[in-house]
């Protein structure tokens, strides 16, 4: 028997084992049901009046800087299994996509590098200083009851320093994260099942106790041999293949608890794990995709918040611990160890203090104070560059002011950089302050028309991959790298207004223009494979767009209801470096110029049915913009069915969906063909 069949054979056997004690976790969840309901009862009954802080707003369209919002119910209607698919249908989202259900997705905003973009997770930011680039596709969205894309800053009360950072953050909610929970008892399981071998079964269950105590305990398991059909073209000849190396069996959980004391403070702890293991699909070379690369990743955390309001003064403490182990192989790497085999392990420390205080009824002072230590430490112990360590600090102050129609916003982050090394040399200290200032004007009292602007700066340090860990000739030397710096300028209006017509009952719409400018703008572009990236410094880049959003909702009939969203954005993003450059003005790699999405549903009664798609336009895959580099758009299109049924004691929902309807054939990421047309079936139960 072959290697490859052996491999198999272990994978099968051990999905089959995983799968079966995720489904005795189900059953065990289930069973405990009852008595945490009797004790959910008890709970109940002494609770007292919650005060319930930083509620976000009802309608994103008034918000003072630009918001996106998909929640849980529109977050089930997409074609999202991940958070990194879900972002696509923001507007001024780049994902990039490297195909296969557990393909590697990064997210970049406003073509400011995904290194740029921050990842908060329940409230506090996820890290990865190895790549700095957070794998969206390990972030399920069974569990998630929001995801909102904020730009610039988000403006509550307290929030950590760290959060000030990115020039635009990526925010996921789960549904353990509010205390709305903590007199109700809820479970669910399902299954979801489709094309390329796809099976996806999940769990969860809260449990309340006494002294307003509530445990919910989540999982969730993925397999698929992700072995899809495609094309190769190669001028004018063409063959049909299957993708190989592209399957991956995952398993994630947490566990929750969320306490409220007698004072209406709170405090909510989470510990979480992802593991899984990945084959990376080659790139297609003529009509070769040989790939045996293999990518494990082990990761765990847990953190900490606790929220407490005394008068007109908010607390935020947070912390966190997190480990990840990354191990990725590839035999067929040409050296004198015959292949590679690199493991890294990462960890970080990370503490944050904010309080803000409030001034009679306009003005909102806050401030923060955030600390994080980094280690990355290579197994491989004839490495040069063994062990990386970094300690970060930010400070940020913050005030807002309202005063008539008009809200002002400000913030002041100070971030500071101390990096140490082990062995070889360091990349040194760095200090830098970054403004954000925000002004909104709403012309006349109860104007649906909302006018703003805003301005921040941003900074980023090369993260440790960029510095240390590459193979490219001629970027050993990581004093060959700068730390980017983003200036961004947006100007907007937005519409929002609930209508007294039943078909139409609520229209918003916003319209935000941006400039941004970068120096040194650090960028990434896979190079022999997908773990080894070449990363340069770009002298200048010019980034100017257009982003539109559009949502409307309203009833066709008293029991068909309706609601639709659309997103677009025009964008340019040029090298404008040197002016007697033949790159001068070129278009930066896969940023295409037009960009969107649409959704559209229906709501009959225990019926649901709905239509989506993504486009993108054309794009080039290298900074040389010319017809040999230049990449056709795409569009595709999904459609879904769903009913539910009640039963007396719990509900099933069943769902059918189809992906890429008319089998579109293209690639994200050049020479990375994505899946045609495929089906999903999904079948969830929970109580009522």
């Amino acid at each position: 028997m072959n290697q490859a069949a052996i491999t198999q054979k272990r994978i099968f056997r051990e999905y089959t084992a995983l799968l079966y004690r995720v489904l005795c976790a189900v059953l065990l969840l289930i069973c405990l049901k009852d008595e945490g309901f009797a004790q959910g009862r008890d709970s109940a009954a002494i609770l007292k009046t919650v005060h319930v802080n930083a509620v976000k707003n009802s309608n994103n369209f008034t918000s003072p800087v630009p918001v996106q919002f998909l929640n849980h119910e529109a977050l089930q209607q997409i074609n999202a299994p991940s958070v990194g698919d879900a972002a696509r249908y923001f507007s001024g989202v780049l994902v990039k996509d490297y195909g296969g259900i557990g393909g590697l997705k990064t997210v970049s905003v406003r073509s400011l590098g995904a290194s740029s973009t921050g990842i908060v997770y329940d409230g506090i930011p996820v890290s990865d200083l190895q790549t700095g680039q957070i794998d969206l596709s390990r972030f399920s969205t069974t569990f998630i009851s929001s995801l909102e894309l904020q730009q610039a800053n988000s403006l509550q009360a307290a929030l950590p320093a760290r959060t000030y950072a990115p020039a635009a953050s990526l925010n996921i909610s789960t549904n353990t994260y509010n205390t709305t929970g903590l007199h109700q008892q809820n479970w669910q399981a399902g299954i979801r099942a489709g094309s390329f071998n796809l099976w996806q079964p999940f769990a969860g269950i809260s449990i309340p106790f006494k002294k307003n105590i509530v445990v919910s305990i989540n999982a969730e398991a993925m397999y698929s041999k992700g072995n899809y059909p495609f094309n190769i073209d190669n001028g004018n000849f063409s063959s049909k293949a299957t993708r190989t190396n592209s399957d991956i069996r995952s398993i994630q959980g947490e566990a929750n608890l969320l306490k409220q004391f007698n004072d209406s403070s709170t405090l909510q702890v989470k510990a979480a794990t992802y593991n899984a293991e990945r084959g990376l699909p080659g790139v297609i070379v003529f009509f070769n995709q040989r790939s045996v690369q293999r990518l494990r990743n082990t990761d765990f955390f847990t953190q900490a918040r606790y929220h407490k309001k005394i008068k007109a003064t908010t607390i935020l403490a947070s912390a966190k611990y997190s480990r990840t182990y990354t191990m990725y192989t590839d035999p067929d790497f040409l050296n004198n160890q015959g292949g590679l085999d690199d493991r890294y392990t990462q960890q970080e420390t990370y503490g944050s203090i904010a309080v803000g205080h409030q001034i009679g009824k306009g003005l909102l002072l806050s401030a923060a104070s955030d600390i994080a230590f980094n280690l990355l430490a290579s197994v491989k112990e004839k490495s040069p560059l063994p062990n990386r360590a970094r300690t970060s600090l930010w400070e940020s102050v913050a005030a807002q002011y309202n005063r008539n129609r008009w809200q002002f916003n400000g913030a002041l982050l100070y971030t500071g950089i101390n990096g140490n090394a082990k062995a070889g040399t360091a990349a040194g200290n760095k200090n830098k302050f970054t403004p954000f200032i925000a002004l909104s004007f709403v012309p006349a009292n109860e104007s649906p028309l909302l006018l703003r602007m805003f301005y921040k700066g941003s900074y980023r340090m090369p993260t440790f991959n960029d510095l240390y860990y590459n193979f490219i000739a001629g970027l050993a030397d990581s004093s060959t790298l700068k730390p980017e710096y983003a200036q961004q300028y947006n100007a907007g209006i937005t519409y929002s207004k609930q209508l007294n017509t039943t078909v139409v009952n609520r229209f918003s719409m916003s319209i935000d223009a941006y400039y941004n400018q970068v120096k040194d703008k650090i960028i990434a572009v896979p190079s022999q494979n997908l773990f080894v990236w070449t990363v340069l410094n770009l002298g200048k880049v010019s980034i100017k767009g257009i982003d539109i959003n559009t949502e409307a909702r309203g009833k066709i009939a008293a029991s068909i209801s309706w609601s639709a969203r659309i997103a677009y954005t025009w964008q340019q993003a040029q090298d404008i470096t040197n002016k007697t450059s033949s790159l001068y003005k070129n278009r930066i790699p896969y940023t295409p110029d037009h960009s969107g999405s649409g959704l559209l549903s229906f709501h009959y009664r225990q019926w649901e049915t709905g239509y989506d798609a993504l486009f993108s336009g054309t794009r080039f895959t290298l900074g040389e913009n010319n017809p040999s580099s230049e990449m056709d758009g795409w569009m595709t299109h999904d459609v879904f069915v769903a009913r539910s049924v009640v039963f007396s004691r719990f509900r099933m929902h069943v769902k059918a969906e189809l992906n890429n309807l008319t089998d579109e054939r293209f690639d994200v990421v050049h020479y990375y063909p994505m899946p045609g047309r495929s089906f999903k079936i999904s079948l969830l139960f929970n109580n009522l």
